[in-house]
């Protein structure tokens, strides 16, 4: 297995693992036959943003971890992230492993903050999220509705680069 950046021409390889992990979760946003394929969006999208992904010998993509930066001058030091790995790789790392390169790609990039959203439901992302560095922000109530029940999201985020800028202050 190899965590690496996702390429443009890896986008039908990249849309295979968000599909599988639709289906395999109720925890993503997409109902398993919601997902369509729009290549050159998903293109656009890849060129655009952060995306990195766990890769097979034979570069299937069995995880994948995005960071969407807004254009928007006041908010464009936030990156949103999106992540997911298929079942059978949980629990051997890889998604740690995608957090912390992602990380350091932030500290590069000069992101100020991380965040995400998690349902509350989903004690083990919220376990692995803290233990990663994420702090809770706030309630998003009854933002997800399935299973004919309204479930609340957690808002987490982690700060980027605050010893830099504290250091920059002090001298």
């Amino acid at each position: 297995m190899r965590i690496e950046r996702i390429c443009p021409d890896e986008a039908e390889a990249l849309y295979t693992c968000m599909k599988k992990i639709d289906q395999e979760t109720q925890y993503m946003l997409y109902l398993p036959d919601e997902r369509s394929f729009n290549k050159e969006k998903l293109i656009e999208d890849i060129k655009q943003n952060f995306y990195i992904g766990v890769k097979t010998e034979t570069n299937d993509i069995v995880g994948y971890l995005s960071v969407h930066i807004s254009r928007l001058a006041k908010i464009k030091h936030i990156g949103y992230i999106l992540t997911g790995v298929i079942n059978e790789m949980h629990h051997q790392g890889l998604a740690t492993k995608m957090f912390q390169e992602t990380i350091k790609w932030a500290e590069r990039k000069g992101l100020r903050r991380l965040e995400l959203t998690v349902i509350t439901t989903n004690t083990p992302a919220v376990k692995f999220y803290e233990k990663l560095g994420f702090k809770i922000e706030g309630i998003k109530h009854e933002s997800i509705f399935m299973d004919d029940h309204y479930y609340d999201e957690l808002y987490m985020s982690m700060m980027i680069n605050q010893a830099s800028l504290l250091d920059s202050t002090i001298g």
